[in-house]
């Protein structure tokens, strides 16, 4: 009999579409998109779009009383008309609140980095991983203020254990594999409290916050475009304290880079950016699959075929063993995850799409002009809806050509019949979490690392538009749909069946600890094989 899973989540048969597509192909692969935007920073970053928003009026940096009451209420009208989940993790008053805070910080702007700072906080108020202010659509002096100016740290990092580690240095008084103990006075702790409420996530899910103050991921690093409007440099530069591994500090003065120079440096020094390029290889008998993104949009990559090739070679070469690594992969098109686990099922898998309530019928005239999406419809469901009277939506609307029916993946015509380990941690929290999700519930494979972002009472996305606050260029991703979930949902995301904690000392030394776990266990099956 098939299975069927109730999962609240995006419909698997979509495109999901929670990050601005970029420009991408196969020559460009192995260079990550914030590698990309920091050689173009002069690019101007817009996807396609049909929404209709004006264009930013000027690039200039100051704004005045007027101009700021006119962007907050813009983006105070829009989250309230638009979104669909604004009290799934928060309570109504919680969330008015919020919106107060912004309000009153918002009017107190007078630039546009004050203002990005009061938008970004009070979307990652909402607890909604993808709300959140999308530095590919900010334009005019909002980006310019994030992306152009000389006020990022010489140095990558990556946040283990509450701890920074130096990944590379564009300065020679800083050196890879150091810590940084503090920044300007402020300890790291203290700068992460700080950012906390900056950060976008699911719920519950602080291990997706965390991710995003390292620079080892795939999109740029929150430390580049929040740290300077919190603590910046000081007459150019950026004070630090660094430890070595055996524990002798020192303080240096580093002077402040702009994004462009610094990937030069790093270039220069022939640092090498993390790749996106998914790979397989066959070693000591044991197949590894690594899958850094799902995201390929207007890419010639044949992904399907990468796959199928790679699955039929398992087949052929009779590997029992199977290590799939997702721990860099945030998402993007799901039905990459279903073909996935096609070859990985051995009877149909079912689950119910509930991405299916909305907060309108049709968007008002008045945001219209201040919105952009990839497909006008989202805009105007009439006819397409029907009030919601109980659950957790009631109030909202059910659109009726998303029913809550069940689906099926089929599994591959020979699916892998060995023992299946897959890699995963906080990064993944879109098509990724669903996958994850599907993977444990299915019990087709063992999951190994950290809990994943995402959240069991479901995302929010598939359909989303950003708004551009009109006068200081400051843009909001909101999602225009969410998940069917029940009042007894919890708050957690998809927990792996074998836990690993990352620690400092062995991301200093190179090790990879989820890696390592892997191939423990698959050397301890193979010793029960043999005996």
């Amino acid at each position: 009999m098939p299975r069927v899973c109730n999962l609240h989540c995006t419909d698997l048969n979509t495109q999901e579409t929670s990050m601005i597509p970029t420009h991408q192909n196969l020559g460009l692969r192995t260079t990550l998109r914030h590698w990309v935007i920091a050689c173009t920073v002069a690019w101007a970053g817009v996807s396609p779009a049909v929404g209709g928003a004006e264009a930013v009026a000027t690039d200039a940096t100051s704004l005045t009383a007027q101009q700021v009451q006119e962007d907050v209420q813009v983006l105070l009208d829009a989250l309230k008309t638009l979104h669909p989940a604004l009290t799934k993790y928060r309570s109504a008053a919680e969330m008015e609140t919020a919106f107060s805070r912004f309000e009153a910080r918002g009017r107190a702007a007078r630039n546009a980095g004050e203002l990005y700072l009061a938008a970004t906080e009070v979307a990652a108020a909402i607890r909604c991983g993808h709300t959140w202010t999308n530095w590919r659509n900010q334009q005019g002096a909002a980006r310019a203020t994030l992306l152009d100016q000389q006020d990022k740290l010489p140095v990558t990092l990556s946040l283990v254990e509450g701890r920074w580690v130096v990944l590379a240095s564009a300065d020679p008084a800083v050196r890879p594999g150091e810590e940084v103990v503090s920044i300007n006075g402020m300890t790291t702790p203290a700068h992460i409290a700080r950012l906390m409420p900056y950060l976008r996530a699911d719920g519950s899910s602080d291990g997706k916050r965390l991710r995003q103050l390292s620079h080892d991921r795939p999109d740029l690093s929150q430390v580049d475009l929040l740290l300077p409007l919190l603590s910046s440099p000081v007459g150019g530069r950026y004070r630090l304290t660094l430890r070595t591994s055996q524990g002798v500090s020192r303080t240096v003065l580093v002077e402040a880079l702009t994004l462009q120079d610094r990937t030069k440096a790093l270039l220069a020094q022939g640092v090498q950016p993390p790749s996106e390029a998914w790979t397989f290889a066959i070693r000591e008998g044991v197949g590894y699959l690594v899958l850094r993104t799902f995201s390929f949009w207007n890419d010639k990559f044949d992904w399907a075929s990468f796959l199928d090739e790679a699955f039929s070679r398992l087949q052929a070469e009779q590997i029992r063993h199977l290590v799939i690594d997702l721990r860099a992969n945030e998402g993007g098109n799901a039905a990459i995850g279903n073909q996935l686990l096609s070859h990985l099922i051995r009877q149909p898998l079912g689950y119910l799409p509930s991405q299916s309530v909305t907060n309108y019928e049709r968007v008002p005239d008045r945001l219209r002009k201040v919105l952009d999406t990839w497909d006008s419809s989202f805009f105007d469901r009439t006819g397409d809806v029907e009030p919601i009277a109980s659950g957790t939506a009631r109030g909202k609307f059910q659109v009726k050509s998303r029913p809550m029916v069940p689906r099926f993946i089929s599994p591959a015509a020979t699916p892998f019949a060995g023992h299946t380990l897959v890699l995963v941690g906080a990064e993944n929290s879109s098509a990724t979490f669903v996958l994850a999700d599907l993977l444990k519930r299915s019990g087709v494979a063992t999951l190994i690392g950290q809990a994943t972002g995402g959240n069991q009472r479901g995302l929010n996305g598939g359909q989303l538009a950003w708004v551009r606050l009109p006068h200081s260029g400051v843009a909001v991703d909101i999602p225009l749909l969410a998940a069917h979930y029940d009042a007894s949902t919890p708050d957690t995301s998809v927990p792996p069946d074998i836990a690993v904690t990352p620690r400092f000392a062995a991301r200093v030394a190179g090790v990879d600890q989820e890696m390592e776990a892997a191939k423990t266990l698959i050397a301890a099956r193979k010793s029960l094989v043999a005996q």
